[in-house]
Protein backbone atom coordinates (compact mmCIF):
# COMPACT_ATOMS: atom_id res chain seq x y z
CA UNK A 1 0.00 0.00 0.00
CA UNK A 2 2.90 2.35 0.74
CA UNK A 3 4.08 1.92 -2.84
CA UNK A 4 0.61 2.84 -4.01
CA UNK A 5 0.58 6.09 -2.02
CA UNK A 6 4.08 6.90 -3.27
CA UNK A 7 2.87 6.44 -6.84
CA UNK A 8 -0.20 8.54 -6.07
CA UNK A 9 1.83 11.38 -4.60
CA UNK A 10 4.33 11.31 -7.46
CA UNK A 11 1.54 11.40 -10.02
CA UNK A 12 -0.06 14.36 -8.24
CA UNK A 13 3.21 16.34 -8.06
CA UNK A 14 4.01 15.68 -11.72
CA UNK A 15 0.56 16.90 -12.81
CA UNK A 16 0.89 20.14 -10.84
CA UNK A 17 4.48 20.81 -11.94
CA UNK A 18 3.64 20.20 -15.59
CA UNK A 19 0.91 22.83 -15.40
CA UNK A 20 3.37 25.43 -14.11
CA UNK A 21 5.96 24.50 -16.73
CA UNK A 22 3.32 24.75 -19.48
CA UNK A 23 2.35 28.17 -18.15
CA UNK A 24 5.93 29.43 -18.46
CA UNK A 25 6.46 27.95 -21.93
CA UNK A 26 3.11 29.09 -23.34
CA UNK A 27 3.54 32.56 -21.85
CA UNK A 28 6.95 33.04 -23.44
CA UNK A 29 5.77 31.75 -26.81
CA UNK A 30 2.71 34.00 -26.70
CA UNK A 31 4.87 37.02 -25.88
CA UNK A 32 7.17 36.24 -28.81
CA UNK A 33 4.28 35.75 -31.24
CA UNK A 34 2.22 38.70 -29.94
CA UNK A 35 -0.57 36.27 -29.06
CA UNK A 36 -2.78 38.65 -27.10
CA UNK A 37 -5.71 36.24 -27.35
CA UNK A 38 -3.81 33.99 -24.95
CA UNK A 39 -3.05 36.75 -22.44
CA UNK A 40 -6.61 38.08 -22.52
CA UNK A 41 -7.76 34.71 -21.13
CA UNK A 42 -6.18 35.75 -17.81
CA UNK A 43 -7.90 39.14 -17.65
CA UNK A 44 -10.89 37.62 -15.87
CA UNK A 45 -11.82 35.42 -12.93
CA UNK A 46 -10.59 31.86 -12.78
CA UNK A 47 -12.99 29.25 -14.12
CA UNK A 48 -12.37 25.58 -13.53
CA UNK A 49 -12.81 23.46 -16.62
CA UNK A 50 -13.39 19.86 -15.74
CA UNK A 51 -11.49 17.58 -18.05
CA UNK A 52 -12.63 13.98 -18.29
CA UNK A 53 -9.42 13.30 -20.17
CA UNK A 54 -7.49 13.71 -16.92
CA UNK A 55 -9.68 11.10 -15.23
CA UNK A 56 -8.96 8.73 -18.09
CA UNK A 57 -5.25 9.56 -17.95
CA UNK A 58 -5.10 8.82 -14.23
CA UNK A 59 -6.80 5.47 -14.65
CA UNK A 60 -4.61 4.63 -17.62
CA UNK A 61 -1.44 5.39 -15.64
CA UNK A 62 -2.64 3.09 -12.87
CA UNK A 63 -3.40 0.29 -15.31
CA UNK A 64 0.10 0.59 -16.76
CA UNK A 65 1.87 0.44 -13.38
CA UNK A 66 -0.32 -1.66 -11.08
CA UNK A 67 0.47 -5.30 -10.34
CA UNK A 68 -2.79 -5.91 -8.46
CA UNK A 69 -5.19 -8.52 -9.73
CA UNK A 70 -7.63 -6.90 -12.12
CA UNK A 71 -11.19 -6.38 -10.86
CA UNK A 72 -10.27 -7.27 -7.31
CA UNK A 73 -11.62 -5.02 -4.54
CA UNK A 74 -8.19 -3.45 -3.94
CA UNK A 75 -7.62 -3.00 -7.68
CA UNK A 76 -10.94 -1.15 -8.06
CA UNK A 77 -10.20 0.98 -4.99
CA UNK A 78 -6.77 1.99 -6.26
CA UNK A 79 -8.08 2.61 -9.79
CA UNK A 80 -10.74 5.00 -8.50
CA UNK A 81 -8.13 6.60 -6.26
CA UNK A 82 -5.84 7.32 -9.19
CA UNK A 83 -8.73 8.79 -11.16
CA UNK A 84 -9.75 10.99 -8.23
CA UNK A 85 -6.18 12.21 -7.67
CA UNK A 86 -5.89 12.99 -11.37
CA UNK A 87 -9.01 15.19 -11.19
CA UNK A 88 -7.90 16.88 -7.95
CA UNK A 89 -4.37 17.36 -9.26
CA UNK A 90 -5.73 18.81 -12.47
CA UNK A 91 -7.98 21.24 -10.56
CA UNK A 92 -5.11 22.43 -8.35
CA UNK A 93 -2.84 22.54 -11.39
CA UNK A 94 -5.33 24.73 -13.25
CA UNK A 95 -5.47 27.16 -10.34
CA UNK A 96 -1.67 27.34 -10.08
CA UNK A 97 -1.34 27.63 -13.86
CA UNK A 98 -3.86 30.49 -14.00
CA UNK A 99 -2.37 32.55 -11.19
CA UNK A 100 1.21 31.77 -12.16
CA UNK A 101 0.62 33.18 -15.66
CA UNK A 102 -1.42 36.06 -14.24
CA UNK A 103 1.46 37.13 -11.98
CA UNK A 104 4.43 36.07 -14.11
CA UNK A 105 3.13 37.81 -17.25
CA UNK A 106 1.29 40.69 -15.60
CA UNK A 107 2.80 43.30 -17.95
CA UNK A 108 1.93 41.23 -21.02
CA UNK A 109 -1.68 40.88 -19.90
CA UNK A 110 -1.91 44.64 -19.35
CA UNK A 111 -0.38 45.30 -22.77
CA UNK A 112 -2.85 42.86 -24.35
CA UNK A 113 -5.75 44.81 -22.82
CA UNK A 114 -4.34 48.11 -24.14
CA UNK A 115 -3.79 46.66 -27.62
CA UNK A 116 -7.33 45.29 -27.69
CA UNK A 117 -8.69 48.71 -26.70
CA UNK A 118 -6.56 50.32 -29.43
CA UNK A 119 -7.91 47.92 -32.06
CA UNK A 120 -11.51 48.56 -31.06
CA UNK A 121 -10.91 52.30 -31.18
CA UNK A 122 -9.39 52.03 -34.66
CA UNK A 123 -12.43 50.09 -35.86
CA UNK A 124 -14.53 53.20 -35.20
CA UNK A 125 -12.45 55.37 -37.59
CA UNK A 126 -11.87 53.30 -40.72
CA UNK A 127 -12.50 56.31 -42.97
CA UNK A 128 -8.92 57.44 -42.30
CA UNK A 129 -7.05 55.91 -45.25
CA UNK A 130 -3.77 57.81 -45.17
CA UNK A 131 -1.08 55.68 -46.78
CA UNK A 132 1.96 55.99 -49.02
CA UNK A 133 2.95 53.69 -51.86
CA UNK A 134 6.42 53.25 -53.32
CA UNK A 135 6.69 53.99 -57.02
CA UNK A 136 7.17 50.83 -59.12
CA UNK A 137 10.34 50.59 -61.20
CA UNK A 138 8.40 49.95 -64.42
CA UNK A 139 5.11 51.01 -66.02
CA UNK A 140 3.19 47.93 -67.22
CA UNK A 141 1.02 49.90 -69.65
CA UNK A 142 4.05 51.46 -71.33
CA UNK A 143 5.87 48.15 -71.59
CA UNK A 144 2.85 46.32 -73.01
CA UNK A 145 1.91 49.09 -75.45
CA UNK A 146 5.42 49.01 -76.93
CA UNK A 147 4.60 45.58 -78.44
CA UNK A 148 1.39 46.71 -80.19
CA UNK A 149 1.25 47.24 -83.95
CA UNK A 150 -1.68 48.52 -85.98
CA UNK A 151 -2.12 45.19 -87.80
CA UNK A 152 -1.88 43.03 -84.65
CA UNK A 153 -4.54 40.73 -83.29
CA UNK A 154 -4.33 41.39 -79.53
CA UNK A 155 -5.99 39.45 -76.72
CA UNK A 156 -6.13 40.48 -73.06
CA UNK A 157 -6.89 37.87 -70.40
CA UNK A 158 -8.05 39.63 -67.23
CA UNK A 159 -10.30 39.33 -64.20
CA UNK A 160 -11.01 42.96 -63.28
CA UNK A 161 -13.99 43.66 -65.52
CA UNK A 162 -11.90 45.56 -68.06
CA UNK A 163 -10.38 48.15 -65.71
CA UNK A 164 -6.78 47.46 -66.71
CA UNK A 165 -7.53 47.48 -70.46
CA UNK A 166 -9.49 50.71 -70.11
CA UNK A 167 -6.33 52.54 -69.01
CA UNK A 168 -4.64 52.16 -72.41
CA UNK A 169 -4.69 55.27 -74.60
CA UNK A 170 -4.31 53.18 -77.75
CA UNK A 171 -5.38 49.67 -78.67
CA UNK A 172 -5.05 47.99 -82.09
CA UNK A 173 -8.34 47.81 -84.07
CA UNK A 174 -8.59 44.06 -83.53
CA UNK A 175 -8.43 43.65 -79.75
CA UNK A 176 -10.17 40.98 -77.71
CA UNK A 177 -10.73 40.93 -73.97
CA UNK A 178 -11.20 37.48 -72.45
CA UNK A 179 -12.96 38.17 -69.16
CA UNK A 180 -14.74 36.29 -66.42
CA UNK A 181 -17.05 39.24 -65.77
CA UNK A 182 -18.32 39.87 -69.29
CA UNK A 183 -21.16 42.24 -68.35
CA UNK A 184 -18.95 44.57 -66.33
CA UNK A 185 -16.23 44.49 -69.00
CA UNK A 186 -18.75 45.43 -71.70
CA UNK A 187 -19.86 48.43 -69.62
CA UNK A 188 -16.32 49.52 -68.78
CA UNK A 189 -15.00 49.15 -72.33
CA UNK A 190 -18.08 50.37 -74.20
CA UNK A 191 -16.12 53.17 -75.89
CA UNK A 192 -12.89 51.26 -76.55
CA UNK A 193 -13.96 49.39 -79.66
CA UNK A 194 -12.86 46.00 -78.31
CA UNK A 195 -14.62 42.65 -78.42
CA UNK A 196 -15.34 41.19 -74.98
CA UNK A 197 -15.54 37.41 -74.77
CA UNK A 198 -14.80 34.63 -72.29
CA UNK A 199 -13.25 31.18 -72.19
CA UNK A 200 -15.09 28.18 -73.62
CA UNK A 201 -17.08 25.76 -71.46
CA UNK A 202 -14.03 23.53 -71.09
CA UNK A 203 -11.82 26.46 -70.09
CA UNK A 204 -10.05 26.94 -73.42
CA UNK A 205 -9.20 30.21 -75.16
CA UNK A 206 -11.94 31.12 -77.69
CA UNK A 207 -9.52 31.34 -80.64
CA UNK A 208 -8.24 29.07 -83.38
CA UNK A 209 -4.65 27.89 -83.45
CA UNK A 210 -2.05 30.59 -84.18
CA UNK A 211 -4.64 33.36 -84.35
CA UNK A 212 -3.21 36.03 -81.98
CA UNK A 213 -0.11 38.23 -82.28
CA UNK A 214 0.03 39.47 -78.67
CA UNK A 215 -1.57 37.96 -75.57
CA UNK A 216 -1.54 39.99 -72.35
CA UNK A 217 -2.33 38.19 -69.11
CA UNK A 218 -3.30 40.60 -66.36
CA UNK A 219 -3.51 38.99 -62.90
CA UNK A 220 -5.39 35.95 -64.23
CA UNK A 221 -4.69 32.25 -64.04
CA UNK A 222 -3.62 30.83 -67.36
CA UNK A 223 -2.81 27.61 -69.17
CA UNK A 224 0.60 28.16 -70.76
CA UNK A 225 -0.09 25.49 -73.37
CA UNK A 226 -3.26 27.31 -74.43
CA UNK A 227 -1.35 30.56 -74.72
CA UNK A 228 1.23 28.84 -76.90
CA UNK A 229 -1.49 27.24 -79.05
CA UNK A 230 -3.32 30.44 -80.00
CA UNK A 231 -0.19 32.58 -80.54
CA UNK A 232 1.17 33.02 -84.03
CA UNK A 233 4.83 32.03 -84.54
CA UNK A 234 6.85 35.01 -83.39
CA UNK A 235 3.93 36.24 -81.26
CA UNK A 236 4.34 37.67 -77.76
CA UNK A 237 2.92 36.41 -74.49
CA UNK A 238 3.09 39.13 -71.81
CA UNK A 239 2.47 38.10 -68.19
CA UNK A 240 1.71 40.91 -65.73
CA UNK A 241 1.07 39.43 -62.29
CA UNK A 242 1.34 39.82 -58.55
CA UNK A 243 4.18 37.84 -56.98
CA UNK A 244 3.78 35.44 -54.09
CA UNK A 245 5.16 38.03 -51.64
CA UNK A 246 2.47 40.58 -52.49
CA UNK A 247 0.64 41.55 -49.28
CA UNK A 248 2.35 38.61 -47.61
CA UNK A 249 1.61 40.02 -44.17
CA UNK A 250 -2.13 39.77 -44.83
CA UNK A 251 -1.80 36.38 -46.51
CA UNK A 252 -0.08 35.08 -43.38
CA UNK A 253 -3.17 36.16 -41.46
CA UNK A 254 -5.32 33.91 -43.69
CA UNK A 255 -2.80 31.06 -43.93
CA UNK A 256 -0.81 30.79 -40.68
CA UNK A 257 1.72 28.31 -42.09
CA UNK A 258 4.47 28.98 -44.59
CA UNK A 259 3.52 27.95 -48.09
CA UNK A 260 5.98 26.08 -50.26
CA UNK A 261 7.00 27.45 -53.61
CA UNK A 262 7.35 30.97 -54.98
CA UNK A 263 5.69 32.85 -57.81
CA UNK A 264 7.98 35.52 -59.23
CA UNK A 265 9.66 36.66 -62.44
CA UNK A 266 12.27 33.92 -62.45
CA UNK A 267 9.80 31.10 -61.81
CA UNK A 268 7.42 32.44 -64.45
CA UNK A 269 10.21 32.67 -67.02
CA UNK A 270 11.33 29.11 -66.29
CA UNK A 271 7.83 27.69 -66.76
CA UNK A 272 7.50 29.43 -70.14
CA UNK A 273 10.95 28.37 -71.34
CA UNK A 274 10.03 24.77 -70.57
CA UNK A 275 7.47 24.70 -73.38
CA UNK A 276 9.51 26.57 -75.98
CA UNK A 277 9.05 30.28 -75.33
CA UNK A 278 12.03 32.62 -75.62
CA UNK A 279 12.25 35.23 -72.87
CA UNK A 280 12.48 38.72 -74.37
CA UNK A 281 12.29 40.91 -71.27
CA UNK A 282 11.35 40.91 -67.62
CA UNK A 283 10.66 43.34 -64.81
CA UNK A 284 10.09 42.88 -61.09
CA UNK A 285 9.26 45.32 -58.33
CA UNK A 286 9.32 44.87 -54.56
CA UNK A 287 7.82 47.81 -52.73
CA UNK A 288 5.43 48.58 -49.92
CA UNK A 289 2.25 50.31 -48.85
CA UNK A 290 2.92 52.39 -45.74
CA UNK A 291 0.12 53.14 -43.27
CA UNK A 292 0.30 55.79 -40.59
CA UNK A 293 -2.46 54.34 -38.41
CA UNK A 294 -4.26 51.09 -37.65
CA UNK A 295 -7.53 52.63 -38.84
CA UNK A 296 -5.95 53.19 -42.27
CA UNK A 297 -4.74 49.58 -42.38
CA UNK A 298 -8.16 48.30 -41.36
CA UNK A 299 -9.85 50.37 -44.05
CA UNK A 300 -7.48 48.97 -46.67
CA UNK A 301 -7.93 45.35 -45.58
CA UNK A 302 -11.70 45.84 -45.67
CA UNK A 303 -11.48 46.63 -49.39
CA UNK A 304 -9.77 43.25 -49.91
CA UNK A 305 -11.59 41.03 -47.41
CA UNK A 306 -14.36 42.72 -45.37
CA UNK A 307 -14.93 39.68 -43.14
CA UNK A 308 -11.33 39.94 -41.84
CA UNK A 309 -12.32 43.28 -40.32
CA UNK A 310 -15.94 42.58 -39.41
CA UNK A 311 -14.85 39.45 -37.52
CA UNK A 312 -11.67 41.02 -36.20
CA UNK A 313 -11.62 38.88 -33.02
CA UNK A 314 -10.49 35.90 -35.12
CA UNK A 315 -7.49 37.90 -36.36
CA UNK A 316 -6.84 40.00 -33.28
CA UNK A 317 -3.23 38.80 -32.96
CA UNK A 318 -2.40 40.14 -36.43
CA UNK A 319 -3.92 43.53 -35.65
CA UNK A 320 -2.16 43.61 -32.28
CA UNK A 321 1.22 42.96 -33.93
CA UNK A 322 0.49 45.71 -36.47
CA UNK A 323 -0.48 48.15 -33.73
CA UNK A 324 2.72 47.36 -31.80
CA UNK A 325 4.78 48.10 -34.90
CA UNK A 326 2.86 51.35 -35.45
CA UNK A 327 3.57 52.44 -31.88
CA UNK A 328 7.25 51.60 -32.26
CA UNK A 329 7.97 52.89 -35.79
CA UNK A 330 4.99 55.24 -36.36
CA UNK A 331 4.13 53.31 -39.54
CA UNK A 332 3.18 49.83 -40.76
CA UNK A 333 4.33 48.43 -44.10
CA UNK A 334 2.59 45.92 -46.34
CA UNK A 335 4.86 44.32 -48.92
CA UNK A 336 3.99 44.77 -52.59
CA UNK A 337 5.37 42.41 -55.21
CA UNK A 338 4.68 42.62 -58.93
CA UNK A 339 6.43 41.35 -62.03
CA UNK A 340 6.09 41.41 -65.81
CA UNK A 341 7.51 38.87 -68.26
CA UNK A 342 7.62 39.19 -72.05
CA UNK A 343 7.98 35.85 -73.86
CA UNK A 344 8.08 35.15 -77.60
CA UNK A 345 6.88 32.07 -79.41
CA UNK A 346 9.57 30.71 -81.69
CA UNK A 347 8.99 30.90 -85.40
Amino acid sequence: MSVYFYMLASFFIILVMLRVVFGEVEGRQSRKRVNIRYFLLFDKKFEYRQQISMLILGMFCYLMTSDEKMFSTLWLFELVGFGAVAMIGDAIGQVLYFYYVKLRFKKDIQEAKELKDGIEEALKHQDNQLMQQTMPNYNPHQVIASYFKEENHVAFVSVDGGEFVNQFDYLPPITYVVEGNVNKANETLANKGVKVTTVTQNGKMPFKDEKIDVIVNELANYDKFEMYRVLKPGGYFIVDQMGSDNYKEIINMFIPFKMKGQWNKEVCQDTLKEIGFDIVDGFEDMGHLRFDSLSALLAFIKTISPERVDRYEQFINFYAAALKQLKKNHYYDLTTHRFLVVARKKG
